[in-house]
């Protein structure tokens, strides 16, 4: 026990004389050297090799059906299928924030013969954003567990997804990924 005291003391001596010693130190003026100046030669411009394209490691299309659809699908639902319990709404709020990353995702390219093409679009990428802000605002109304923002929310995230598909890809919606397409509201009647 007497040996742990002392070198707790010689650990608190050591402490302060390091505190002594750094508050000395910063109260110093330290000395400047003024040199002169110094006439450099022009550098030569070499070209900078192209930055690596970031790629998603699946395509876009997975992207959307198995983030997207799987956040946005109890969203939109919680407006006539309301969340009860704090595990419920909790699980809608995890949702809410996977479609605002969700969005932010949809702009980077992944490994679909489409990616390159679609995110290289104006328009595309203005879906994407659409998106995000959604799923943000999403975030904000199940915090507050206010169910007619929820609902509003579930309404601007079908206009979104309808309207980039109408506009990118309306033959099929999900490309035939998982063989699954959103709930209807019969789906959930009990």
């Amino acid at each position: 026990m007497k040996k742990i005291q002392k070198i707790c003391n010689s650990c608190l001596i050591l402490a302060g004389t390091s505190l002594l010693l750094a508050t000395a130190c910063s109260e110093q003026k330290v000395p400047t050297i003024e040199a002169e100046p110094v006439s450099v030669a022009p550098m030569e411009l070499t070209a900078q090799p192209a930055q690596a394209v970031v790629r998603l490691p699946v395509s876009l299309n997975t992207v959307m059906v198995a983030m997207i659809n799987q956040a946005a699908d109890p969203l939109w639902v919680a407006a006539w299928h309301n969340p009860e319990t704090d595990k419920e709404w909790r699980e809608l709020e995890r949702r809410a924030v996977q479609l605002e990353l969700g969005g932010a995702l949809l702009s980077v390219p992944g490994t679909g013969p489409m990616d390159n093409e679609w995110t290289s679009k104006k328009g595309w990428k203005q879906w994407a954003d659409q998106l995000r802000d959604v799923g943000a605002s999403a975030v904000v109304a199940v915090k507050a567990r206010d169910l007619k923002k929820i609902s509003t929310v579930g309404d601007e995230i079908v206009k979104i997804c309808e309207g980039c598909h109408i506009d990118f890809k309306p033959a099929l919606p999900t490309g035939g990924e998982f063989g699954e397409l959103s709930p209807t509201a019969e789906d959930l009647e009990e």
